[in-house]
C-alpha cells in the first residue's frame, strides 16, 4: 500500500511540474523578467543565435546577430504590443508584424512560441542568460 501511494505522490509531482513548464507567462511576469535587461537568444528554425536588449520600459529591444547570416549585425525593433495574456508584438524591418509568448521552462531557459503567420504555434526561440542592464 505505501508503494502505491509513493508511485501515485510522484505521479503527480512529475505532472505539476511538467504543467508549470507548460503555462505561458502572462505580462506582469515577462515584464519583470525581461524590462531593462540583456539576454541571449537563438531561433529554433534558422540555428542563427543573438544577444537581445529590451529597455526599461518595454518599447523598444536592441537585437545583435552573433551568428547566421545577419552575424555582427545590430538592429533596434520596436515593442508594439504587450497583452495581459503576456503575448508581446514586434516589428520587424520591413514593418511586418511578429508576436510571441513565453513559457518559463524553470531551468534558466525560457520558449518563445509564434502566435503569427507561418510559424504559429511553434516553439521558435530559445532565451538564457539573463542579465542586468544593457551588456551588447
Amino acid at each position: 500500500m505505501k508503494k502505491i501511494i509513493v508511485s501515485v505522490a510522484l505521479i503527480f509531482l512529475a505532472a505539476s511540474s511538467t504543467t508549470f513548464a507548460s503555462d505561458y507567462m502572462n505580462q506582469e511576469q515577462r515584464e519583470a523578467k525581461f524590462c531593462g535587461k540583456t539576454f541571449n537568444g537563438k531561433n529554433e528554425i534558422s540555428g542563427w543565435t543573438y544577444k537581445v536588449h529590451v529597455d526599461a520600459s518595454c518599447k523598444n529591444k536592441k537585437i545583435q546577430y552573433v551568428t547566421g547570416k545577419k552575424a555582427g549585425k545590430t538592429f533596434d525593433r520596436k515593442i508594439t504590443k504587450i497583452d495581459p495574456n503576456g503575448e508581446w508584438c514586434r516589428l520587424t524591418n520591413r514593418g511586418q508584424q511578429r508576436c510571441n509568448k513565453m513559457k518559463d521552462m524553470g531551468d534558466g531557459t525560457y520558449q518563445g512560441t509564434s502566435t503569427f503567420g507561418k510559424w504559429k504555434g511553434k516553439h521558435y526561440v530559445t532565451l538564457s542568460k539573463i542579465v542586468i542592464d544593457e551588456q551588447l
